[in-house]
């Protein structure tokens, strides 16, 4: 299939919502290019504006590519998740709720929910490792779309008993965990909900056990772009 080259003509057709950032690494060379730091990451997640979050230029460029190419393959990014990363079934006639699922409460149940290594992870310094958690049941959040206190909370103690009980260092485990929520706008995969974990120092194994994953098993480290990038 054709391939955009043309910057301007890649934002134009970017099959999900740019924010400015993207706009922005999309004109910006890999060698000048500087990943978050941890404290980066911790500051534009308290502020609450996820869409500062970055991708390095080529990771970006590329997952523009892949996600046309997934959406001519498999109708949507959704559609892809569900066949090849969730393995979860729609359920049949009802829109509201998309899959069958075993407990309401969000986290309640193990099999309502699913960790993965993030396919196209933020461009982050080295030692943080980007997971996500995808659910089949809804976060409730209030009229401007951010999270209930009662949300809040249901994630903290998923977060608590899921990562930080079982990462190595467990005193400093509140300092190498973050997440967050990104809002609709700036979701790349809306159909399905999910929550961003990002852990910082983890043993990799941990993280394997979690997710079934090795840290090469993800989109962004085998997929390749015959393009040019100017």
């Amino acid at each position: 299939m054709s391939r955009i080259t043309n910057t301007e003509e890649l934002i134009r057709n970017a099959p999900f919502e740019l924010s400015k950032a993207d706009m922005e690494v999309l004109t910006t060379t890999e060698e000048a290019f500087a990943p978050h730091t941890w404290e980066d990451m911790q500051e534009i997640i308290a502020g609450g504006d996820t869409s500062q979050l970055k991708r390095t230029p080529t990771d970006l460029r590329n997952y523009i590519f892949w996600s046309r190419e997934i959406q001519a393959t498999f109708s949507s990014v959704t559609n892809f998740l569900m066949k090849k990363r969730l393995h979860w079934e729609k359920k049949a006639n009802n829109a509201e709720n998309r899959f069958n699922y075993r407990h309401s409460v969000p986290f309640a149940d193990q099999s309502d929910y699913r960790i993965l290594r993030n396919d196209w992870p933020y461009a982050m310094s080295p030692g943080m490792v980007h997971t996500v958690v995808w659910l089949k049941t809804s976060i409730p959040v209030d009229a401007e779309g951010d999270l209930t206190t009662e949300s809040r909370r249901l994630i903290a103690n998923f977060i608590e008993r899921t990562f930080a009980m079982h990462m190595s260092q467990r005193e400093h485990a509140g300092n190498n965990i973050q997440w967050s929520k990104n809002r609709i706008k700036w979701q790349s995969v809306r159909a399905l909900e999910h929550i961003h974990v990002i852990l910082r120092d983890v043993d990799d194994e941990f993280v394997t056990k979690l997710t079934g994953q090795g840290p090469d098993d993800i989109e962004s480290k085998s997929y390749s772009a015959s393009v040019d990038s100017n």
